[in-house]
């Protein structure tokens, strides 16, 4: 399985090669690069990303390196170099055909840690950074079968832990309406209600809510609000029962909301076709009052309109409590070093003295994109960018829990999930989103009984999957998937995969 995967890969085209060439003029890789630095010349490390924290010459990532190449001037250049997703895998394909890896470079879409690990194209970090090296990190961020594999440690976490859901409020917009601009709805019926005075008020050009339905923005929305409903099934698949869950409840009664505010009018109507960006630019622009979106969207508002006044909460659930949303510390992707390169130790001396190290991370938290892996570094309210950010700590702290993971519970699920795409299996089609489109736009009528033969498909997908990977030897079963244990009060801890054993 995973040789034949990487096969596909390693059979990039010429034009790719040509691409990768071209694309190289102003880089060195790690195969070549200062081939000789034991003279005394100065070695350069190529650094390869699709991470947006690479991006321009301000970005987080782009200081860290300024900074460290300044401290090791003459010793150490090293050289980052952001792509777009489409043209990294397409350079990072050629690469492995053409033996040209970078010294460091992220995986590609599409894969992950263990398959390049498998195929002897990455290091170890043991060794080449400090033993103590882990302990800055998160507890949790390294597990067995997920980036540390046969007791190696391959990469860490880029990021800390990721709210997906937040209520971003329009304090202009609400003010304008005769609401309390620091009061935002807790339950469904205040939403409702806000949403329909913020209509009325608005007179046709501005709402109660938007969203980027044109992505994935519907079911975005009703994964949002299931989780203040059941927890377990939010995402659209229960950990506690190893089950699709897009026919049940939770799912059905959030749909019905979204089906609600359409019907009051409140959703701005190029909602059902417009991007995510779009949406937000509009909610900026105050013509909406609520948007429901990732951790992300608080500082792209923040670029793209930042005159906007606005606050971030919890997204309501049906009684006004608060919901819970779930996360794994340990990520089967991230940036790893290449078997090829020729200065091991100076990439371990960037990786633990730059990379992943306080030098990138408080750049990194001053962006006001994401928490850190580094608790420290995330409680530093001198780093914070702006107001709202300590809000946005507070959400991750209070609504973040951690949730089984059947990577560690059986590293050989992996490859379930290869032959799947995901385990949402991005293969079966129409997919959730386009389920819930057809049914906002009036093509289709009855979600429950379309939603229940989605499921039903879905299921059948996983046991297929499980079944195939077990006839080609893989330990591997439909019960990995399950975690009876699973306390949705509490975080899951490596004691709680040992009770199931």
């Amino acid at each position: 399985m995973w040789n034949h995967q990487w096969k596909k890969i390693a059979a990039g085209t010429l034009g790719a090669a040509m691409l990768l060439a071209s694309g190289c003029s102003n880089s060195t890789s790690g195969a070549d690069a200062n081939a000789d630095a034991g003279d005394g010349k100065e070695t350069v490390i190529s650094v390869w990303g699709l991470s947006d924290f690479l991006k321009g010459d301000e970005s987080p990532g782009q200081q860290m390196i300024r900074e460290f190449n300044e401290k090791y001037k003459g010793k150490i250049r090293v050289e980052g170099r952001y792509m777009p997703a489409a043209e990294y895998n397409t350079a990072i394909q050629a690469a492995i055909t053409s033996n040209d890896l970078p010294d460091i470079y992220q995986t590609p879409s599409g894969s992950d840690i263990r398959t390049l690990v498998a195929n002897g194209q990455v290091l170890p970090f043991d060794g080449l950074v400090s033993d103590s090296w882990k302990s800055r990190f998160l507890a949790g961020s390294f597990a067995e079968g997920v980036n540390v594999l046969d007791g190696k440690t391959y990469s860490w976490p880029l990021t800390g832990p990721q709210l997906g859901s937040i209520l971003y409020y329009n304090k202009e917009v609400l003010s304008q309406a005769g609401l309390d601009p620091e009061k935002p709805p807790k339950t469904w019926d205040e939403l409702i209600a806000m949403s329909k005075t913020v209509t009325a008020k608005g007179k046709g050009d501005v709402y109660g809510f938007v969203f980027g339905g044109g992505d994935s923005g519907a079911a975005s929305f009703v994964n949002a609000f299931s989780a203040g409903v059941a927890p377990e099934q939010s995402g659209g698949f229960n950990l506690k029962s190893g089950k699709y869950v897009y026919d049940e409840k939770a799912t059905l009664d959030s749909f019905g909301l979204l089906q609600k505010l359409k019907s009051d009018g409140s959703i701005l109507p190029s909602s059902y076709t417009m991007k995510g960006a779009e949406a937000a630019i509009l909610f900026g622009q105050n013509k909406a009052a609520f948007l429901i979106d990732s951790r992300a969207r608080m500082w792209l508002v923040k670029r793209d309109t930042p005159e906007a006044k606005f606050g971030l909460a919890a997204v309501p659930t049906p009684d006004g409590s608060k919901p819970t949303y779930y996360y794994v510390p340990a990520n089967p992707t991230g940036y790893m070093i290449s078997s090829k390169t020729k200065h091991p130790k100076e990439v371990g001396l960037f990786l633990e003295e730059g990379f992943a190290a306080p030098m990138f991370y408080e750049k990194y938290l001053k962006s006001g994109v994401a928490l850190t892996p580094i608790e420290s570094i995330n409680n530093n309210k001198a780093l914070y960018p702006y107001p709202e950010f300590d809000t946005f700590i507070q959400l991750h702290k209070d609504l973040l829990k951690v949730r089984p993971d059947y990577a560690v519970k059986n590293p050989q699920t992996a490859k379930v999930i290869v032959e799947l795409g995901s385990l949402d299996q991005p293969k079966v089609k129409p997919g959730f989103n386009d389920i819930l489109q057809s049914v906002l736009s009036g093509a289709q009528k009855d979600a429950p009984s379309l939603l229940k033969a989605y499921n039903d498909k879905l299921n059948k997908g996983l046991e297929e999957a499980v079944g195939k990977v077990k006839a080609s030897g893989a330990g591997v079963d439909l019960k990995d998937f399950i975690f009876p244990n699973w306390d949705l009060k509490k975080d899951y801890t490596a004691n709680d995969y040992k009770e199931l054993k």
